[in-house]
């Protein structure tokens, strides 16, 4: 689910783009016809849109700022209601959430729309305004968000080539992961020399977020992630140009921050590929390197907002680390099944800051289930050689796997790979 600090982040954004839109006022049972369509244009454009999107009500169009619903619009947004309006325009039947926060005395309604899970969403229905002079919605349409965060209709060969391709990897993921146990090869062992120029970068990524984010590190607790294609090529990845775009393409946007987060101020070029780190909202980095190479690391949530379980220890949220791990792994399954598919990957995940530090319940920052122990070691962490064929066929399986893994170091043994397969499809369905 999103939470109240998940809405904070989202409202701290002030720019929208193709996963966020924010909207200044509406109430769902008084307002015409024609302004809840225009909102069900924006959530059938989400829909068809890689990772979905989230509609903020409650902010000033003109520059953002977080003004507030009245309380009458505010409880206008029932859910049911909602989404029984959408259903008559979707084809599918295509649902989403609806989230209401009061937030520093002032009420927000975000609707969460995942992305289609099958299928694309075409709309069912025509429409037109009541002065009967424009089109709102065109039944058999197809719409998208755009990089200029608006909502239209598949208009050039580019973007319905793209969207296609979208919707096909779906299916063919799916029949990949069917037959997942037929192509499995174990990975290839990289050389020694391909060894030593993967750490020679590993070593630069590690300069470059110490020196821009390392106090912040230093200070709290963060995930550190590594991946790379095993045998070593400088050249894998031809040019700047690709790395920014491949990025871009494969960033995931599930839980309301982006993952990789690419800051506008301080992303650029360095002389083996592409950089950027922020400081403000969250604490991360990252370097992708045109052999492959990508290094992240970023500040636990928890501790930015001092999040401390009951007994004021610190604390990492069980379901909150499923979903990162679960991200982790989209994204390189995007990201490398687009630079080399046949390739054999490591996969390094480190938790920072672990000493002392429980396993709680999201919602109420208990210690899991009551009874789980406190980490006496100051990291965690997990490697995997796999291919990239695995990973495409089964990154949701291989998060799963590791996401056990690392609980059972908090002493969790017995977590239940149906329930955190639970969590994960929450998730991707944008059902938090």
């Amino acid at each position: 689910m999103l939470l109240e600090e998940d809405i904070r982040q989202l409202l701290k954004i002030k720019t929208e783009s193709k996963n966020l839109d924010y909207k200044e006022g509406l109430n769902w049972d008084t307002s015409p016809k024609d302004k809840k369509l225009e909102i069900v244009k924006d959530i059938l454009a989400m829909a068809n849109t890689q990772d979905g999107g989230k509609i903020i009500f409650g902010v000033k169009d003109s520059d953002y700022d977080f003004i507030g619903l009245s309380e009458v619009d505010f409880k206008s947004f029932d859910p049911t209601k909602v989404n029984d309006f959408l259903h008559n325009y979707t084809e599918p039947q295509h649902s989403c959430q609806v989230y209401k926060y009061k937030i520093d005395e002032k009420y927000v309604v975000v609707i969460d729309v995942p992305e289609f899970p099958e299928v694309p969403i075409i709309c069912k229905k025509d429409f037109y305004s009541s002065d009967n002079n424009k089109q709102i919605l065109k039944k058999g349409q197809i719409y998208i968000r755009t990089e200029k965060a608006s909502s239209e209709a598949i208009s050039s060969v580019e973007e319905m080539r793209e969207f296609l391709g979208r919707a096909l990897t779906k299916k063919g993921d799916e029949l990949l992961h069917s037959i997942e146990r037929l192509i499995k090869g174990k990975p290839i062992k990289p050389t020694e020399e391909s060894e030593e120029k993967n750490r020679e970068e590993i070593k630069e990524a590690d300069d470059f977020l110490s020196q821009n984010i390392g106090e912040g590190l230093k200070k709290n607790g963060y995930w550190e992630v590594i991946a790379y294609p095993t045998q070593y090529s400088p050249k894998r990845i031809p040019d700047h140009k690709t790395i920014k775009e491949l990025i871009k393409k494969s960033r995931v946007q599930l839980s309301g921050w982006y993952f990789p987060h690419i800051d506008n101020e301080n992303s650029s070029n360095f002389s083996k590929g592409r950089e950027s780190y922020t400081t403000w909202i969250m604490i991360e980095g990252y370097r992708a390197y045109q052999s492959g190479l990508f290094v992240w690391k970023k500040v636990f949530w928890e501790d930015i907002n001092d999040y401390k379980t009951h007994d004021n220890m610190l604390a990492l949220s069980s379901e909150s680390a499923v979903w990162s791990i679960t991200e982790f792994f989209l994204f390189f399954k995007r990201y490398y099944e687009e630079i080399d598919i046949e390739s054999d990957l490591h996969i390094k995940i480190v938790l920072n800051g672990t000493k002392d530090r429980k396993l709680v319940d999201l919602d109420s920052l208990r210690p899991q289930f009551g009874k789980y122990s406190a980490v006496k070691e100051n990291s965690v962490t997990i490697e995997e050689n796999l291919k990239v064929v695995d990973l495409k066929a089964a990154y949701k399986e291989i998060a799963n796997r590791i996401a056990r893994r690392i609980f059972s170091i908090f002493d969790w043994d017995d977590a239940s790979e149906a329930m955190i397969d639970n969590w994960q499809t929450q998730l991707l369905e944008g059902k938090l």
